[in-house]
């Protein structure tokens, strides 16, 4: 078990050296990656990467995340490593605990606050916990890992990270910053996007990070629907979903070409490493964006057409 943990450590946290990495920034400095996100983004990236770890354990997770996107200013993969680092701490938890096992993940907007809520069924004392978020070194061992790293990443993000104990087990609170940031001014042209996935939760937040860059975004949940709609109104890029239960998205591609230029059809999806997708890549004519886009993904993506993508 703790192999998973170094696995997970390696590809994903900071980089350990002599230095403790809970000093690596200070409240006055920002993350240099800092930029608007969907917290629930962030949330089904982490359960994504450790999903697989829980149900090898038998530990059920649950994730009930809020309609709307929760947005906040912070660096992805910093408050990705914060999450993380929590729940692995959790799946170590288990490993000696006898009773029922469950995670519970939520998400909520409350006094402009972005709330992340994690609630395990391990029942301890706060005396037991009362040093959970303190600084450690192990000697021998990688410094500053779990709780207080987590607890030192959502501080310098100005945010907020609390236990407290129920008869049911631990709650994990999580609150961040909510932002609103204001369309940018571009120099560059607007462009007319579709955006075509059956994830409402998804086209959701393009939509809004679209319409932040300037662009003029439309979002539909039905390819087939999609299709009716190109043939009639003219669109600058669309943004299509791989797998959806009407149509997958390279029939959608195929169908589309009739409407606009193939280089202008971009494929979504989440799972990059499958081997449908190395399929398409090897193709070399389907542009493929991977899941979740950032806010910077699109403003790049955009501002560097015509061109080849990275």
């Amino acid at each position: 078990m703790v192999m998973v943990t170094v696995a997970v450590h390696r590809g994903l946290m900071m980089e350990q050296s002599n230095n403790n990495p809970l000093k690596t920034y200070t409240h006055k400095e920002e993350p240099a990656g800092t930029a608007p996100l969907d917290l629930n983004g962030l949330v089904r990236k982490a359960v994504s990467l450790l999903e697989y770890q829980m149900r090898v354990r038998n530990i059920p997770i649950t994730v009930n995340l809020a309609r709307e996107p929760l947005f906040v200013k912070g660096d992805f993969h910093l408050l990705l490593q914060a999450l993380l680092h929590v729940l692995l701490g959790i799946i170590k938890s288990f490993e000696t605990h006898k009773g029922e096992r469950c995670v519970v993940l939520s998400t909520e907007k409350d006094a402009g606050k972005a709330v992340l809520d994690l609630r395990d069924s391990i029942r301890e004392s706060p005396e037991e916990t009362a040093d959970i978020f303190r600084s450690h070194d192990i000697p021998g061992k990688m410094r500053g890992l779990g709780t207080p790293l987590a607890h030192r990443i959502i501080k310098i993000h100005g945010g907020e990270m609390a236990l407290s104990h129920t008869e049911n087990g631990r709650r994990f609170r999580i609150e961040l910053p909510l932002v609103r940031p204001r369309p940018e001014k571009r120099e560059g042209r607007s462009y007319r996007i579709l955006v075509v996935d059956d994830d409402a939760i998804v086209v959701d937040v393009f939509k809004e990070f679209l319409t932040l860059l300037g662009h003029d975004a439309r979002v539909m949940s039905s390819p087939l629907k999609a299709l009716e709609v190109l043939a009639e109104e003219k669109f600058d890029f669309v943004l299509v979903d791989l797998r959806m239960p009407e149509m997958d998205g390279m029939t959608f591609i195929e169908k589309a070409e009739r409407y606009i230029d193939r280089k202008r059809l971009w494929l979504l999806t989440g799972d990059i490493m499958s081997f449908e997708v190395d399929m398409v890549k090897k193709r070399g004519d389907i542009r493929i964006l991977e899941k979740p886009v950032s806010i910077e993904r699109f403003k790049t993506l955009f501002e560097s057409f015509p061109g080849e993508d990275e």
